[in-house]
């Protein structure tokens, strides 16, 4: 058996069915899971990244959930929590420069429940040198 980890693209689809329901992936066209499985992969380098690189991860990641039908994005703002926290799905999303949407309930979520994507929170800002 082997030790390595599965790429998060490997195991998104489980995720979200665990977290959203097990029909909740039924909308996706074989390009919309060709980019979702993409945008997945891309918030994980975003996650790892420090600020110049997250800018770039962003960009991409946006891209990428542009390629999805509008009503399957909440899928790529979802997947963001299963490579990263939950707090990071706005924070990337805002990052990407994607307009705020409206998300379902997502079961393992924290409360209470947001209902769309904030616009006006603040954008990831480099820390600030010391001196």
């Amino acid at each position: 058996m082997s030790t390595t980890k599965r790429p998060y693209a490997a195991t998104v689809y489980a995720w979200l069915k665990a977290n959203l329901g097990p029909r909740c992936l039924a909308p996706l066209t074989s390009h919309d899971a060709a980019a979702l499985l993409a945008a997945v992969q891309i918030a994980d380098l975003w996650a790892r990244g420090d600020y110049a690189n997250r800018q770039g991860a962003a960009l991409a990641f946006g891209l990428c959930v542009r390629q999805m039908q509008e009503s399957t994005w909440h899928l790529a703002f979802h997947c963001v929590a299963h490579v990263a926290d939950w707090s990071h799905r706005s924070e990337l999303w805002r990052d990407a420069e994607l307009p705020p949407i409206r998300v379902p309930f997502c079961k393992f979520g924290p409360q209470p429940r947001p209902t769309a994507v904030a616009a006006d929170t603040p954008r990831s800002e480099p820390a600030p040198a010391t001196a």
